[in-house]
């Protein structure tokens, strides 16, 4: 069996996926001022998703129309007759990528049901405003061919199964997009499900995009097999999509990726399941979603699960890290049974809000600021609303490391945190646990009204160098109701 290619370690409190750092800087912007104690007064919500839908429901086989087009174009049909009473009409396609290839501006190709051994490029702006739809829902399956096929674009071989580039507004709807692939070894260039890549506001939507793994069990240590990436991590090139109601599961890495400056995602209403392979699990870290090297997104209202490492706690299911300031959210969002909860680091301005985040392995929600951790600077953010329970580390972790104020001035607010620390703390390294937990490096930092009862080992921990905040931390707790707390002091009872 391959071991882990990026080699990580035995894990401690808490450990960046280094997958998240290729290209990526840790620089930040300082001087900015830190978030307004008064956010969220008018919200009268209780924590976490309350009554909101989250995931896809049955839309996923039951779409609803899309809305009428006021320039529709043409209408081509693809089929390949591999499925039987089918009732598509006569047509001369019988490949999507010949039908992609008839089409132009603002057409539409309507694949028929079949499987479809191929790797579909749209390429180009003779292809904007194109619109690829399974003309039953999940019944044309866009299927890894055993080889990667080549084309003008990709001499050698395209590592994409499905790539729009260079075109945009660009809807892509209804398919079933399937692996394994066969890579053949690491490559540079990363094995995508779905790529968007200089390509800007795609629609992706009702697709179930799974088995985006290699065909070589011993190759599942490389750090690939994305399922659905907006942006060409590789190449920087970015891309922008909205990616909602999708159903992703069995990738090998990550589930939904954004990356590069440039690069904007907004994620809705989808359900992301990590790998059931426990091959995948042994020697890869999979995430649900990763959002890094300054591509910036809105991750709301999916629900995320499942994604483990086997060696360690090290998969997590939300990373947002590096986003432009005040760029990007977290909110309304069922993230529960991964080894992680909701990670950020070298951000600003990020809010993360009314999510439930329950029953991970490790911390509910992190902010990392150690340098060491490889985590830029973690300030200005918001964290509010939040229900968080029944995780193995803390509810929500200040993570400075050895870094003086590599958390601070963010603004923790109006949560309700209980029933963490569950997991011995020698196996996570964190010396205690706690329902909030700023560590020793942890500065100006805002801790508002939040709820914590019934977390080990304490409800409210504060282990910050000596300052002037409350008592005697360097960061303010104000109307923090908890069982426990150290030092006493920074939390009532009542």
């Amino acid at each position: 069996m391959a071991s882990l290619v990026f080699g990580a370690g035995q894990a401690l409190a808490w450990e960046k996926d280094p997958d998240t750092t290729a290209g990526s800087a840790t620089s930040v912007i300082t001087g900015l001022l830190p978030p307004d104690a008064t956010i969220g007064n008018l919200d009268t919500t209780l924590p976490g998703i309350g009554d909101d839908a989250v995931g896809i429901d049955d839309s996923l086989t039951s779409p609803p129309a899309d809305p009428a087009d006021s320039n529709p174009g043409t209408t081509y049909f693809v089929d390949n007759h591999t499925a039987s009473d089918d009732n598509c009409p006569a047509t001369p396609y019988t490949t999507i990528q010949a039908g992609i290839d008839a089409s132009g501006p603002g057409d539409t190709v309507k694949v028929c049901p079949g499987t479809y051994p191929e790797q579909p490029l749209v390429m180009g702006h003779s292809h904007d405003g194109l619109k690829l739809e399974s003309v039953k829902p999940l019944e044309a399956v866009v299927k890894w061919p055993a080889v990667d096929m080549p084309s003008a674009t990709y001499p050698s071989g395209s590592h994409h199964l499905l790539e729009i580039n260079t075109a945009n507004q660009v809807t892509l709807r209804g398919f079933t997009i399937t692996g394994p692939f066969n890579s053949g070894g690491c490559q540079v260039d990363r094995h995508e499900g779905v790529l968007v890549s200089n390509a800007f506001d795609g629609h992706i939507h009702h697709n179930h995009v799974t088995m985006i793994q290699d065909t070589n069990v011993l190759l599942y240590g490389c750090q690939q097999g994305d399922a659905v990436a907006i942006g060409w991590r590789n190449f920087p090139t970015p891309g922008s999509a909205r990616v909602d109601h999708n159903q992703v599961d069995e990738y090998q890495k990550n589930g939904i990726q954004a990356v590069n400056q440039g690069t904007s995602l907004k994620a809705d209403h989808n359900v992301v399941t990590g790998p059931n392979n426990a091959g995948v699990r042994a020697i890869t870290a999979p995430n649900g979603f990763s959002i890094f090297n300054k591509a910036a997104a809105t991750v709301d209202h999916n629900i995320v699960s499942n994604n483990h490492f086997a060696r360690f706690p090290l998969s997590t299911g939300i990373i947002l890290d590096e986003s432009p300031a005040g760029s990007s959210r977290v909110d309304h969002n069922r993230v529960f049974n991964n080894d992680y909860g909701i990670e950020s680091d070298t951000q600003i301005n990020l809010e993360i809000s009314h999510n439930d985040v329950f029953s991970n392995t490790g911390d509910g929600i992190t902010l990392c600021g150690d340098a060491a951790s490889l985590c830029g600077a973690a300030q200005d953010n918001i964290v509010l609303k939040n229900h968080i329970t029944g995780n193995g580390g803390s509810g929500i972790i200040l993570y400075s490391g050895t870094t003086p104020s590599g958390v601070s001035s963010n603004l923790l607010k109006d949560n309700l945190i209980e029933n963490n620390g569950g997991t011995p703390p020698a196996i996570l390294g964190e010396t205690n646990t706690g329902g909030m937990h700023a560590d020793h490096y942890s500065t100006n930092n805002t801790i508002l009204n939040n709820h914590m009862q019934d977390n080990i080992a304490f409800d409210c921990y504060d282990e910050s160098t000596p300052g002037p905040g409350t008592a005697g931390t360097s960061n303010t707790w104000q109307g923090d109701r908890g069982q426990t707390s150290s030092p006493p002091g920074i939390c009532s009872a009542s």
